[in-house]
């Protein structure tokens, strides 16, 4: 099956899962494409296409409709895949997409970071697009539920997160302890808060609740692209002491390895991949409630591997993460049921089979809606 990926970003989840889809996808045989901007990483077996988006300049945006229209016409796939929103804009525009079957993955529906009347607007996209959608996967339920309650009723299937298992993996402490040496913390404890700064990613309520009650002996650390310094004011007293921010990084498992846990303080997202990660590394993580964090953390067979607190709830986040830090058997125990979830659920050849089961229904349901 020939393949053309189409992603509007170039780092953090979607790149991750990106990494790990097309890695198997070549493997079994497909002809794999990405349509990508410049920054997107060079992966082995798949034909690169430049596409010159930026979400942030709305002047690339017609010449970018342009390019994806010359790329679907030139590498002529049997399904596109699209990732988040403007991919997913783009890609079902009418008339655009022409024959080709069209799978969609949001990445977390985009109407959710809005309140307003431009989140309505976002959704009322996402109904009409529905038209030109052959098949919704997602993360999670969660992400599928969302989608129905606001009028969404393409064929879905939830797929998982897909994650190297053999990559990500547990190390001892004293591989452990050395990680932190490098990076240069002299404190016991680490907290990781791992991802691009956005207003999605919520750094800004962690730190400001931070500075209210930090925990000692205990480094937060935050580490992705973005201008940390615009932090900085929400932390007047832990700023550089206790809060440390470190740019973007081309491998985060040595991040992973050095905490002692995770913490995903979004204001939404769907089963955050960096969570994934982090239990397949055996870390333990402390979430707010957003899509499919619950069944990763604590539904199932398999002991708790972390919690689960309400949106938007920072003092609480806070508070289970100091229980788990002043608690070593709970931790350990977390970390190793972290583990288990984590081979069980993100298996990488399990979300691929189910990701090939959605492009064989996409060829099938093409053309269900005129």
């Amino acid at each position: 099956m020939r393949i053309l990926h189409v992603s509007e970003v170039s780092w953090g989840g979607v790149v991750s899962l990106l990494r790990e889809f097309c890695a198997e996808q070549v493997d079994r045989g497909h002809d794999v494409h990405v349509l990508a901007p410049p920054a997107f990483p060079v992966l082995a077996g798949v034909r690169h296409h430049r596409w010159n988006l930026d979400r942030h300049r709305p002047t690339t945006f017609a010449h970018s409709l342009v390019r994806y229209r010359n790329t679907l016409r030139t590498v002529s796939p049997d399904v596109a895949h699209l990732h988040s929103f403007l991919a997913g804009f783009f890609g079902r525009i009418p008339l655009v997409s022409g024959r080709v079957p069209v799978v969609y993955q949001p990445h977390a529906w985009s109407f959710q970071v809005y309140d307003d009347r431009f989140g309505r607007v976002i959704a009322g996209w996402e109904r009409f697009a529905d038209r030109r959608t052959d098949m919704l996967v997602a993360n999670c339920v969660d992400e599928i539920d969302e989608g129905r309650r606001t009028g969404v009723t393409t064929p879905a299937l939830p797929l998982g997160v897909a994650v190297d298992a053999a990559a990500y993996r547990p190390v001892e402490d004293e591989d452990r302890q050395d990680l932190r040496r490098d990076i240069g913390l002299t404190t016991s404890r680490m907290l990781l808060c791992l991802g691009r700064l956005a207003r999605q990613k919520g750094q800004d309520q962690l730190v400001e609740a931070w500075e209210r009650r930090p925990e000692p002996d205990t480094t937060l650390v935050l580490a992705g692209p973005g201008d940390w310094e615009s932090l900085r004011p929400l932390a007047p007293t832990q700023w550089n002491r206790t809060v440390r921010c470190f740019p973007e990084q081309s491998d985060v498992r040595p991040w992973l390895w050095a905490c002692d846990l995770l913490l995903l303080p979004s204001r939404y997202e769907t089963v955050a991949v960096v969570v994934a990660e982090a239990m397949a590394c055996g870390r333990p993580a402390v979430a707010v409630q957003v899509s499919g964090v619950a069944e990763a953390l604590l539904a199932g067979q398999h002991p708790p591997a972390g919690a689960v607190v309400p949106l938007g709830d920072m003092d609480r986040l806070l508070e289970e993460a100091a229980r788990r830090l002043h608690d070593a058997p709970l931790l350990i125990r977390e970390g190793l049921a972290a583990r288990a979830r984590a081979e069980d659920l993100f298996t990488v050849s399990v979300v691929a089979d189910r990701l090939d089961a959605a492009y064989v229904r996409a060829r099938q349901n093409q053309g269900r809606v005129a």
